[in-house]
């Protein structure tokens, strides 16, 4: 058993009955550290994290996507004296596991830090099969996957990031906000063993993808877009459904659709994911949060002074490509 073999078993050992995050996977660390972060996998005497550092010391900080594992009092301690005597200018976690664990964070010094990954999510129970599943969706949802179906959407499994991008790209502009380039996919389809994408096209012409990833038993629906042609015909719907159905061959339990807001509010500006999410009839899901350990106030600040410039400069490069 190799190094990613054997951090994966012992993840998954450590998280029964419950799933792996994906986020604390060997493979996701490999995109990390191509992305610009250093990671570091502590294996500590009660859990063990995958941690994506960056900076440099005295103002050096560390992020732990959906971990550590288990989430116990007991490894947080632990983490919290690894990141003091490494001298961390900030530790932040964001842990797999509910609400009821801000007491136990607050404990060990923690304070509500600003969202990295979604605090709210649904995940789509993936029983009895193509046809058990599809009768579980809401009504509205089933008519649209069974309309693309009937006016000819095509959707193709494979790895095509550029095309994800031109898609991914399109929705951005009209939303107003920044999606990652197609490098960023290119990586996660290279590193990760189970990614793919899935293209809806309609007569040839692709309007709609999705990057979707499994791990542990389940599907992870991360990163899509649509130029908003043949809108109409619900290639967006046919794509999901390739990808549900994808992740229900390969023997996933269930399906995770990475994001949501709190609940059915028309005033969020996440409405919209809402009213498409809820249609497959997932369980709503809510996190602890993002929490943010501070050692040094004015390390801390350098620190974040330096990411907003780094951040900045990255946005150029890419405008210029």
């Amino acid at each position: 058993m190799n190094d990613a073999q054997g951090w994966d078993a012992e993840l998954a050992e450590r998280a029964r009955p419950a799933v792996s995050p994906l986020l604390q996977s060997w493979a996701w660390g490999e995109v990390q550290a191509r992305a610009g972060w250093r990671v570091e996998r502590l294996r500590l005497s009660a859990g063990m994290a995958s941690v994506q550092l960056r900076g440099r010391p005295p103002f050096e900080r560390a992020y732990v996507p959906r971990g550590p594992l288990p989430v116990a009092g007991e490894v947080l301690t632990e983490l919290v004296t690894w990141a003091r005597e490494r001298g961390l200018a900030r530790l932040r976690v964001e842990p797999e596991v509910g609400p009821e664990l801000a007491a136990t964070l607050r404990e060990r010094g923690f304070q509500p830090g600003p969202q990295v990954q979604p605090q709210h999510t649904m995940v789509v129970k993936l029983e009895g099969g193509e046809e058990g599943v599809l009768a579980s969706f809401n009504r509205g949802t089933r008519y649209n996957i069974r309309l693309a179906e009937k006016r000819g959407v095509q959707v193709e499994e494979g790895a095509d990031a550029e095309e994800l991008a031109r898609q991914a790209g399109a929705s951005a502009a009209r939303q107003g906000i920044n999606l990652p380039p197609a490098s960023y996919y290119r990586l996660l389809l290279e590193k990760l063993p189970v990614c793919r994408t899935y293209v809806a096209r309609v007569a040839g012409e692709p309007v709609a993808a999705m990057l979707v990833i499994q791990h542990d038993g389940r599907g992870y629906y991360m990163f899509s877009g649509s130029n908003g042609r043949h809108r109409e015909l619900k290639p967006v719907y046919a794509a999901k459904w390739a990808a549900i159905r994808a992740a229900i061959r390969a023997g996933c339990h269930d399906y995770d659709l990475w994001g949501v807001p709190p609940g059915p509010d028309r005033a969020h500006p996440w409405y919209g994911l809402w009213e498409f999410k809820s249609g497959f009839n997932g369980e709503l899901i809510e996190y602890a949060g993002c929490w943010d350990l501070v050692f040094g106030e004015l390390r801390q600040g350098v620190s974040e002074a330096g990411e907003r410039a780094r951040r900045r400069i990255g946005k150029l490069l890419r405008r210029g490509d």
